[in-house]
């Protein structure tokens, strides 16, 4: 099997009909435009596959094109033979190159079967399946034991999947069948070791400072921020489950951390939704940074945490921090579902941090919320120019962003727009396709509010990084 990431628009080496004109999306800053970094789930899917004695291998065609412009795409996939082709449609923001470069592959592949996953995927399932191109749509958010029942299918030579829960897919008479959506494991999400072994060799870009990897020890979210297609709303919504944060066992989590040997002390690690961890949970990763000597781990805080949890990231590694209330004003950083804090508050506990050893504060503020005007907006600007002013060189680093492209499906701004001043543009996937290649990308947007019309919302975000 192989797994393809798609990068967000097909082909954009051949576009001048549009412009990125803004960098990454409101999900990640740690990529550019075309999106060319794909969920930690597949590397899971790839190890249960292996154990499964399945060949399964992911090939990031968004990361080839970007690295070799000159790539002959269709000559590459004509080289890939297998069974299964998997496409991940886990962001939304690739939803046009994954859907063109599936259209290509059932082309050259015509036997072969395509199936597609992801948050996204799940969400839009039915709309998803009635594409010519997909044959599988598997649900869920945690689809290991899924996939690989498709797989062991597959190569037995079947194509009736009626027994495999979680999935909608065409039978041979292309009538769409659906197997329901019962496969929700509440305990040991992702249960496979994503083994990152293959990584100690791999040279590495001097970028983003060297080697850096990252773990992720649970899916949903105990956290309910109303833009976040993750959040407890969305998971509730989307997956059809009333707990809405499933731990990965901390066993495997230490075990991935393992398996960098002694390459793990020239290795960062990117420390993704530990602020859903339990301080218990939390406290025993560290150990396992600490033991297998980490030369630095990025952690993601929901709120400010305790003297006593910072001390013990800083005896474990070189330790950074990146803190999220979306705006200066406690009113708006409430209705954007943080609002934990003042900026008074953070600040002395930023002071406490960098005394206690943390080497770097990233404070994130988002462009886009409820009652958030122009205004706002540059008093944002202007408090981050405060905040560089007062921890000038202590590497305090505030960040400011647009919610872009999209605002989450599923959300509760998505699903609720006038509830919360929000108004939406694109429903469908097929209409949130063709915004991707919008000429103007205020018009990609599929929301305004009350406060901020699209092009509005374009001209504060250039103005405020003006």
């Amino acid at each position: 099997m192989f797994f393809l990431h798609a990068p967000s628009v097909y082909d954009f080496r051949d576009r001048d009909d549009f412009l990125f004109a803004h960098l990454s999306d409101s999900d990640s800053v740690n990529t550019t435009t075309i999106y060319e970094i794909y969920p930690l789930g597949l590397l899971s899917l790839k190890q249960r596959l292996r154990e499964e004695g399945l060949t399964a291998e992911i090939i990031n065609v968004a990361s080839l094109m970007l690295s070799h412009p000159s790539i002959d795409v269709k000559r590459l996939i004509a080289r890939l033979e297998a069974p299964v082709f998997g496409f991940d449609l886990h962001w939304l923001i690739h939803c046009h190159g994954a859907l063109e470069l599936a259209k290509i592959v059932k082309a050259i592949h015509p036997d072969s079967l395509v199936i597609f996953g992801g948050i996204s995927s799940t969400y839009f399932a039915e709309e998803l399946i009635r594409y010519d191109a997909v044959d599988v749509v598997v649900q869920g958010y945690d689809t290991l034991e899924i996939v690989a029942r498709l797989m062991r299918a597959v190569t037995s030579g079947q194509r009736n999947f009626s027994k495999i829960p979680n999935l909608l897919y065409k039978s041979a008479n292309s009538e769409i069948v659906s197997t329901g959506f019962s496969h929700k494991p509440m305990r040991e999400y992702n249960d496979a070791t994503v083994d990152w072994s293959y990584y100690q060799n791999v040279k590495q870009p001097k970028l983003f400072g060297g080697r850096l990897i990252m773990t992720l020890p649970n899916t949903g979210c105990a956290h309910d921020c109303g833009w976040c297609g993750g959040s407890r709303s969305a998971y509730r919504k989307i997956m059809g489950v009333k707990k809405t944060l499933i731990t990965k066992s901390m066993g495997h989590v230490a075990e991935e951390l393992r398996s960098m040997g002694d390459v793990a002390k020239k290795t960062g690690i990117y420390a993704l939704q530990c602020y859903s961890e339990s301080k218990a949970r939390l406290y025993e990763y560290l150990d396992v940074v600490k033991e297998m000597g980490y030369k630095m781990v990025n952690f993601e805080q929901f709120r400010l945490p305790d003297q006593e949890t910072v001390e013990k990231m800083v005896r474990s590694t070189r330790a950074f921090i990146n803190l999220s209330p979306e705006s200066h004003d406690p009113v708006i950083s409430k209705l954007a579902g943080r609002g934990t804090y003042t900026m008074k508050q953070m600040e002395d506990w930023i002071e406490r941090a960098l005394d206690a050893g943390i080497a770097g504060v990233m404070v994130w503020f988002f462009i886009g919320m409820p009652r958030q005007t122009r205004q706002s907006v540059m008093d944002t600007v202007k408090y981050c120019e405060s905040l560089l002013k007062k921890f000038r060189r202590k590497n305090v680093v505030p960040l400011l962003c647009p919610m872009v492209p999209f605002l989450d499906p599923g959300s509760r701004f998505f699903e609720e727009p006038d509830k919360h001043g929000y108004r939406i543009f694109h429903r469908t996937l097929e209409e949130h396709r063709q915004a991707l290649v919008a000429p103007i990308w205020h018009e990609r947007l599929n929301y305004s509010t009350n406060w901020l019309s699209r092009r509005e919302l374009q001209e504060v975000s250039y103005e405020a990084v003006a």
